[in-house]
């Protein structure tokens, strides 16, 4: 009597779970759907996207995220690229001339924004003591998911900070000692040239065909706005960049193989990588954080190989893994149900 009053119990107990998993598809939260009104502030980002590309400038970049702070020393020549080294480093500058990555308020960023956010102007503030028009993005139940600070004088985009739902700051950028001339650009600087192969509609349909994940979404409010691939080995490497407008998860994808040695018996098959990006760790669902606000993580299915690298909140970075296909073995419906009684404890 008692083995079959456990299995009901157990039965009744995944039931209730399927009732949870469906109808929380069913009912968004307030917050996870696109965010309604004006957008007033967009016509301050759009001119700092503007002034990003004409006005030439050195200053100190300050990162601040989960793993800690970085500073570098930027140096931006409209029509050469940005110029960085790390502050009080000796190294030689990274001249970035383009990217397969997007740009600070790229306009397609600038347009995510502004489906996904309401965009508002409010009260003005002083930032390392510049005047600054200050923009904010709000979710559709009115809490803060961003601010932008735009310099008064220049246009320029001084600082921006992004909060998880718990009003925190989950990544914040400064830019200060702002100096208008760029008459320190290094001369003979290791480059970094863009990924050359766009990829359409078209060319991602064949891909689909042959087997690639390469969702168009991989949450409500995490849209494909670039895609490139080039050749590795012989190899083709997939990079796939989503956004909300705010953050960035980059997505690249190749068939194969992890190696030996990046393989575990976690029981789900997720792995990441450490802090730094070295080496392997493993955890299910636990994306692991990487230099300042960046999340990682890598893992095999289905004969391809992804890594994930994520300038986002926790919460959207983990959003982000789940929704492409699960470690071999651990994916479909029945396996999510078994995950979460393991995680109560009652498997």
């Amino acid at each position: 009597m008692r083995r079959g009053g456990t299995r009901s119990a157990v039965f009744a107990l995944v039931v209730a779970l399927c009732v949870l998993l469906f109808t929380a598809a069913a009912h968004p939260d307030a917050s996870e759907i696109p965010a309604e009104g004006g957008d007033d502030g967009m016509a301050v980002l759009r001119g700092a996207a503007e002034a990003d590309g004409r006005v030439a400038y050195t200053a100190v970049r300050g990162l601040q995220g989960p793993q800690g702070a970085l500073a570098v020393r930027v140096i931006s020549r409209p029509g050469e690229g940005l110029a960085m080294a790390p502050l009080g480093a000796e190294e030689q500058p990274f001249v970035v001339r383009s990217s397969s990555a997007l740009e600070t308020l790229d306009e397609r960023l600038l347009a995510m924004l502004e489906d996904t956010y309401r965009v508002v102007e409010v009260e003005p503030e002083e930032l390392d003591g510049r005047a600054a028009k200050v923009v904010e993005a709000r979710r559709a139940d009115d809490t803060v998911a961003g601010r932008f600070w735009v310099d008064e004088a220049t246009d320029l985009l001084l600082g921006r900070d992004v909060y998880d739902h718990a009003a925190e700051p989950a990544f914040s950028s400064r830019l200060t000692e702002l100096s208008l001339r760029d008459r320190d650009w290094p001369e003979g600087t290791l480059g970094d040239e863009p990924w050359g192969d766009t990829l359409g509609h078209a060319e991602r349909d064949d891909l689909r065909a042959e087997g690639w994940a390469l969702p168009e979404h991989l949450s409500w409010n995490l849209r494909l706005v670039d895609a490139r691939s080039t050749h590795h080995e012989e190899h083709r490497v997939v990079h796939t960049v989503y956004s909300d407008g705010l953050s960035q998860i980059s997505v690249f994808v190749q068939r194969g193989k992890l190696g030996e040695e990046n393989l575990d018996s976690d029981q789900n098959g997720y792995v990441g990588t450490g802090p730094g990006g070295t080496g392997v760790t493993t955890g299910h669902e636990t994306i692991f954080g990487g230099d300042v606000g960046q999340y990682q993580s890598m893992w095999q299915a289905d004969g391809f190989v992804y890594t994930l690298l994520a300038d986002a909140p926790a919460d959207l970075a983990s959003s982000a893994v789940t929704a492409l296909p699960g470690p071999e073995g651990s994916s479909g419906f029945w396996p999510r149900v078994q995950r979460g009684l393991s995680r109560l404890g009652l498997v």
